[in-house]
């Protein structure tokens, strides 16, 4: 966690209320040096519940944090929480069981996104959308499935000892990249409808559009190191983004150019339009109208983020650095 004062004592609640032993379950915050006041929050709670221990993280990328609380740790299962989120009241229990009756190395569910505002409620709908979010499967799958990767995660701890900790080269993908070793060394990764965890999302235009961003290039970080975390869903983005920027060169140059781009953004945005209608109906007008336009910006920023990545890739390894 990192500045997480308004969201914190939701997300400790949520750990504090499962139903699984709570003599088993010993609690590791990682914090990345907060400046709100998410020590003291942590401080309070844990006066009231001493498995809850606080361990600095220097570093602060997610990623360390994650490597910290899991060496600090001990029990023979661990499962991932991050603090803009929360669990349902069997989580534990429940990811438990599948890890068990499925053989699994790591089980994840649904992000149950909690909109805030118009457009963080859009933006909450939006990723509902296959359309609008890919190959994501936990964001919308109703039922339980092998995957490439799940969301947060509750892992074996022997797993995580065979494949290593998560490689802080990746952000925001270290997740991804984990799974992706825990798959190749023979692993498997089980999501299931059954395990949801609420977030609440970003509630700005120019925040989603950054978060998307970062995603888009971070993935052609990873790639360099593992051509086979691109799949085809994947290039959909930067294909659209190149497309969008040959038919506005086209469009400078001749009549046809400039109707065939008016064209293809009428189809695109018709797309977007549809795709919106399925996910937000019985919600309200600023939503609703919302939702076409987060699509669109999810698909340009997390585009424009693999081209940024490409490029940062084609630069001397110094500049890089």
């Amino acid at each position: 966690m990192l500045d997480e004062e308004r969201y914190l004592r939701r997300c400790l609640a949520s750990v504090a209320a499962q139903t699984y032993p709570g003599e088993l379950i010993e609690v590791i915050v990682a914090d990345g040096r907060s400046s709100d006041a998410t020590h003291d929050i942590v401080r309070a709670v844990a006066s009231d519940d001493p498995r809850i221990r606080l361990v600095d993280n220097p570093r602060r990328t997610q990623a360390a944090g994650l490597n910290v609380a899991i060496a600090a740790s001990s029990g023979e299962v661990i499962a991932r929480l991050d603090g803009h989120a929360a669990w349902s009241p069997q989580h534990i229990e429940r990811c438990v069981e599948i890890l068990e009756r499925t053989g699994a190395d790591n089980v994840g569910g649904t992000m149950a996104m909690v909109g805030e505002g118009a457009v963080g409620t859009a933006f909450a709908l939006a990723t509902r959308s296959r359309f609008g979010v890919g190959g994501a499967t936990y964001r919308y799958a109703e039922r339980e499935c092998e995957v490439d990767t799940v969301w947060l995660g509750c892992f074996r701890r022997t797993a995580l000892d065979r494949v290593g900790p998560f490689d802080e080269r990746f952000p925001p993908h270290e997740d991804y990249e984990l799974n992706h070793r825990l798959r190749t060394s023979g692993g498997r990764i089980v999501f299931s409808p059954a395990i949801p965890t609420t977030y609440w999302p970003r509630t700005s235009w120019r925040a989603i559009g950054r978060q998307y961003f970062r995603y888009g290039r971070g993935k052609v970080r990873v790639a360099r190191h593992h051509p086979g975390v691109v799949r085809p869903h994947h290039l959909a983005p930067p294909t659209l983004v190149a497309g969008c920027a040959v038919a506005a060169a086209a469009s400078l140059h001749s009549h046809r150019g400039r109707a065939l781009t008016v064209g293809l953004a009428a189809a695109y945005a018709a797309q977007c339009v549809v795709a919106a209608h399925r996910v937000s109906r019985g919600t309200v007008a600023p939503v609703r109208r919302r939702v076409p336009l987060v699509l669109g910006l999810l698909h340009l920023a997390w585009g424009t983020g693999f081209w940024a990545g490409v490029a940062e890739t084609l630069l001397p390894a110094r500049r890089r650095s």
